[in-house]
């Protein structure tokens, strides 16, 4: 992916089905990533075949300085094309991981982001959610 700081969903993806195994689908990894481009295709099908169920979205965020680095839970989903203007939230519980400070062009943010940095907040928050749906 060659935007570091939007690559987090895919990487906690891949950590989810790959390290941890956990015990849900996962849809949305580094080799076949959820994007703006197919995104209402995949959320087509996720509401097809898994009709009823809890869906957990995570995505990353820019945000106020002292966010960065946080994780956020929201209950109404995430939006991963406000960056873009666009406002269509999905999931049921979003998890939101703030990579950069939301100032002058998303774009550029988020390319700027260390992907090493982008990394360690994806082990985080795949960690935070192994634990959480071993509940």
């Amino acid at each position: 992916m060659s935007i570091s700081g939007d690559a987090l969903g895919p990487m906690v993806g891949t950590r989810l089905a790959t390290r941890y195994n956990v015990p849900a689908f996962v849809y949305g990894t580094e080799n076949c990533c959820v994007n703006g481009k197919n995104m209402k295709d995949w959320l087509d099908f996720i509401q097809t075949a898994h009709k009823g169920a809890l869906f957990i979205a995570v995505d990353a965020s820019l945000g106020a300085s002292d966010k960065v680095g946080k994780i956020m839970i929201r209950s109404d989903g995430v939006c991963p094309a406000a960056v873009k203007g666009k406002n269509r939230r999905f999931g049921d519980v979003g998890v939101l991981a703030v990579v950069a400070e939301n100032k002058g062009d998303p774009l550029m943010q988020l390319m700027s982001v260390s992907p090493l940095y982008v990394e360690k907040l994806a082990d985080e928050v795949s960690l935070l959610l192994t634990q959480a749906l071993s509940l």
